[in-house]
């Protein structure tokens, strides 16, 4: 498509545009192909350097600097490259922050929101950086920590730019469950921010209809579906000849309690290799892992949990699979929290066109899975040795629902019709006539 100049795309996150995060990743996904269209800049808050080859300039604004700004009243925030910030000293935050969300320390998380609420961050070097960049349009995940959002506010406000917000975990809403008074006080506090946010929004992407819906609701705003794409072409890739033993791997978090549910899955490999061995889990992830996740894990010969690879091996490690396993939470707390959320790594598991064995909570994801037949699902924990005994013993099912996850992929994921979307919202959002 020709366009008579480039539109200008400000992308507003909490955390750095790393292709190495599940944020990033998908921020990349969406966007990359898209630079002789659109031009990217970024600003975040939460340590490490950006590391992606689309946005042309960043603003950093550290978050640790903002706490002191508190007790200052100076101003934080510059221009960097990504080599410029401070590494060490921001892994050491994001493991404390990574702890925080494991153990749910509810009062850390809270005392984080209050940290971009209270710090310093609007400042003339901030605003220098927009008006030399000239956004058309705001982009950003309409995410749970106020300061994003009410950064993304603050452009359309002071500076007339549209925003268009992208949710794709449920903040809002308050179907949930929690004894924690400070549980409550977070959730109370960050949905005026996502409020403030999406009220200013031209309109909202969600990652999944049942949001779609819900939200329209919520804010009397238009809302759109936006999935993560890959190009889908030509013959399905599936994998014809089934290994003996099966290899069934997991790629991605753990946490939420969905530790516990792989623990169940590796309990019912046991069981389906009492005589002879006929599968091997392999667990890939990046999650913090305590002793107790890795004993219900970790079975000897029949599940480990491995390195993490690099983000440039992801899908070739998904390829060597006969089965890719997906984990929603059971536990009530969890399910509610991602009852309308998408798991970005299913396109992924999608486009390498394996089969793919789902197993938990009733979500929009498994929803999804079952509706266009793209998995075996499993809602019922106790049936899980059933239907794994089953789906190893069927080595036909294995391929064929390899096919199945390519032609749902095919059907919902097409990068170019995505981009093409994607394209014109942004034109229509800057009132930016197409050549």
């Amino acid at each position: 498509m020709a366009n008579i100049e480039k539109i200008r795309v400000l992308v507003v996150s909490y955390l750095p545009w790393r292709d190495d995060t599940n944020v990033g990743n998908t921020l990349s996904n969406l966007f990359s192909g898209m630079q002789d269209d659109v031009e990217f800049a970024s600003i975040y808050f939460k340590g490490g350097k950006p590391q992606n080859s689309i946005a042309s300039s960043c603003f950093y604004i550290p978050e640790k600097q903002l706490a002191k700004s508190i007790i200052t009243r100076k101003p934080v925030g510059s221009l960097i490259d990504s080599g410029r910030a401070n590494g060490s000293e921001e892994n050491n935050d994001n493991n404390l922050y990574n702890k925080a969300r494991q153990m749910r320390w509810e009062s850390m998380l809270l005392a984080q929101d209050c940290i971009g609420l209270f710090g310093v961050w609007k400042s003339p070097e901030l605003d220098r950086f927009i008006e030399e960049f000239k956004p058309d349009v705001v982009f950003g995940p309409l995410g749970r920590v106020p300061v994003s959002n009410l950064l993304m506010r603050y452009i359309h406000d002071k500076f007339g730019v549209p925003v268009i917000a992208y949710a794709w975990d449920d903040h809002y809403s308050l179907k949930k469950s929690s004894l924690s008074l400070f549980f409550w006080i977070k959730t109370f506090l960050e949905r005026k921010y996502i409020r403030r946010c999406a009220e200013g929004c031209e309109y909202l992407y969600t990652i999944t209809e049942p949001m779609r819906q819900e939200y329209e609701g919520y804010f009397n705003k238009e809302c759109r579906i936006l999935y993560k794409c890959y190009e889908f072409k030509g013959y399905a890739p599936v994998k014809e000849k089934v290994d003996d033993p099966v290899k069934i791997i997991y790629m991605g978090n753990i946490g939420s309690n969905r530790w516990k549910v792989i623990g169940k899955v590796a309990g019912a490999l046991e069981r389906v290799n009492a005589k002879e061995k006929k599968a091997e889990l392999f667990v890939y992830t990046m999650s913090p892992i305590s002793e107790k996740m890795k004993k219900a894990i970790e079975i000897d010969g029949v599940s480990s949990i491995m390195k993490p690879v690099s983000n440039d091996k992801i899908l070739e490690t998904m390829q060597s699979a006969d089965i890719l396993l997906h984990v929603e939470p059971t536990n009530k707390k969890d399910r509610q929290f991602f009852r309308l959320s998408f798991s970005t790594k299913i396109v992924d598991y999608l486009y390498n066109a394996r089969c793919i064995f789902a197993i938990g909570g009733d979500t929009a994801a498994m929803d999804y899975l079952k509706r266009y037949d793209a998995a075996v699902v499993e809602l019922d924990e106790d049936k899980i040795y059933e239907r794994l005994n089953e789906l190893i013993s069927d080595k036909a099912a294995i391929v064929d629902y390899g096919r199945k996850a390519w032609i749902c992929g095919e059907r919902n994921h097409q990068k170019a019709s995505i981009q093409n979307e994607l394209l014109s919202s942004f034109r229509r959002a800057a009132k930016r006539e197409e050549a």
